[in-house]
């Protein structure tokens, strides 16, 4: 296909830091919000001249390869010109070797300074004997007006002098200073034999979007995008190593208002990106919806047969399978509610905690999604074990109005202390009230959570259709991953 390429039209292809791409052909500019449009449009212009066309691409945040040349064929594919060299950005000379010239004129300079005058036959201690054939061919040069090519001088032996040397004088005494013992602490990091934090590495290239795709087809090393960065920023935090098992619970005492969707989202989003044994349990004083619109399991068992068998469950995770249910690629495990039928005499505030205790055994992060009533004993249990809260409102007024009334709810439960280790996430309606979203914005920083994330509306969590976390949408999936990481920092 280069064979059949020539070099007219003169076509360029310059990649912006936001990866559109202005395409030039015979200087009339054209942008593209994507790479892939480039191409398209490219491919049509080789399509109408009926052959391949070449194109030199330009990226100036490439550090290796800031021009690449390309050649795009009718149908739009797209390789890499092998009749014209890369050309690559030469990294420029540092320290070292301007050190080594500094110090090679230096040497010189020394040689030059120390270099007798002619017919100097003997020096002591730095200076330099010049060999007399030398000296001879350095005067026959001079009278022809020639340069002096005689190679440097070599170093002469010292000269001994003649005579006993004198004694060295005797070195005074010195007197120890005494050496106080070191106290050493259990955990002093003088003691560490590794660092607890590993440094930081460099930004790795892309891998995501057009830059990632050029990266892995051309090996090249396009710098990752800010958005691509963030991303990477947010994992790190998710995936941030705890010292301990840890519990969130979701409140809210008003139904439907996305209690169990976000419990749910936050659990995923940890399998997904974390890894490891995480739980989304349902425990529940009415019937809830996580064991609906979760995958279902190979069991209708729920929290209630949990906690009649619990004196049969020995702290391994074999003992579960036969109460949680598993979700696939979110890799996680749900613990279903029982249904409104169900005996709950034993579902109570006791037998939450005594269930919590042999589940935290075996699982690194629980999120426990709650019901609608702070004087039941199963919230109020569930708002003690907590490390933290997670509040959750829908951009409504009655919304606004019962997160102020769970707030007090959690107040009198004297666990005010929480509200600096916790979150608020809000979930937007189809349309949006920009004013009371202010409002649950400075509700939220002025009872002192952690953060407050907003969900933008999607339809896919709005419709009660079971939960699908490949179909929701970027800015969704980018919110709950905000929101889960908000939640990491304060574990």
């Amino acid at each position: 296909m280069t064979a059949e390429a020539l070099d007219r039209p003169v076509c360029t292809a310059t990649i912006k830091d936001d990866e559109t791409v202005v395409i030039t052909i015979d200087a009339v500019e054209k942008e593209f919000a994507s790479m892939p449009e480039a191409i398209g449009y490219l491919a049509e212009t080789a399509g109408e001249l009926r052959r391949p066309l070449k194109v030199t691409a330009f990226d100036p945040s490439s550090t290796t390869r800031p021009e690449t040349s390309l050649i795009v064929g009718t149908d739009g594919s797209v390789d890499e010109d092998t009749s014209v060299p890369a050309k690559k950005r030469v990294p420029r000379r540092t320290g070292p070797s301007q050190a080594q010239s500094t110090s090679k004129a230096s040497s010189t300079s020394t040689a030059v300074r120390d270099t007798p005058p002619a017919g100097q036959t003997a020096v002591i201690g730095a200076h330099f004997v010049p060999d007399a054939a030398a000296a001879e061919a350095a005067d026959a040069a001079s009278q022809a007006g020639q340069p002096n090519t005689v190679p440097e001088a070599r170093p002469a032996l010292p000269v001994v002098r003649q005579g006993p040397a004198p004694a060295p004088a005797p070195a005074p005494e010195e007197t120890p200073l005494p050496v106080a013992p070191v106290q050493v602490e259990p955990g002093d990091p003088r003691v560490q034999l590794r660092p607890q934090v590993k440094a930081e590495k460099a930004a790795a290239p892309a891998r995501e979007g057009f830059r990632g795709w050029w990266n892995a087809t051309f090996k090249a090393n396009l710098a990752a995008t800010p958005g691509e960065l963030a991303t990477r920023a947010r994992r790190a935090r998710i995936q941030r190593p705890l010292d301990s098992h840890r519990t969130m619970a979701v409140v809210q005492l008003k139904g439907g208002a996305t209690k169990t969707t976000v419990a749910y989202h936050l659990a995923a989003t940890y399998g997904r990106i974390r890894g490891g044994n995480i739980l989304a349990g349902e425990f529940n004083e009415n019937q809830g919806t996580l064991g609906e619109r979760a995958l279902a399991g190979a069991h209708d068992r729920t929290t209630l047969d949990l906690i009649r068998n619990l004196s049969t469950v020995t702290r391994r995770t074999s003992d579960l399978v036969r109460y949680i249910r598993p979700q696939g690629d979110d890799r996680i495990h749900v613990l279903a509610s029982p249904p409104e039928g169900a005996d709950r005499r034993r579902v109570d505030g006791t037998s939450v905690k005594a269930a919590h205790d042999v589940l935290l055994s075996l699982y690194n992060l629980i999120i426990l999604d709650t019901g609608n009533s702070a004087q039941a004993s199963t919230w109020q249990a569930a708002v003690d074990v907590a490390d933290s809260l997670v509040f959750v409102a829908q951009n409504k007024e009655d919304d606004l109005r019962l997160l102020e009334a769970t707030i007090e709810g959690v107040k009198a439960q004297g666990h005010a202390a929480k509200f600096g280790q916790s979150i608020l996430v809000i979930t937007n309606t189809a349309q949006p009230n920009t004013e009371r979203l202010a409002r649950l914005k400075e509700y939220g920083a002025g009872i002192g959570l952690a953060a407050v994330v907003v969900v933008p509306f999607d339809r896919s969590l709005q419709e009660g259709q079971d939960f699908d976390y490949e179909a929701l949408n970027p800015a969704t999936r980018q919110a709950y991953e905000e929101a889960t990481a908000a939640l990491t920092d304060q574990l």
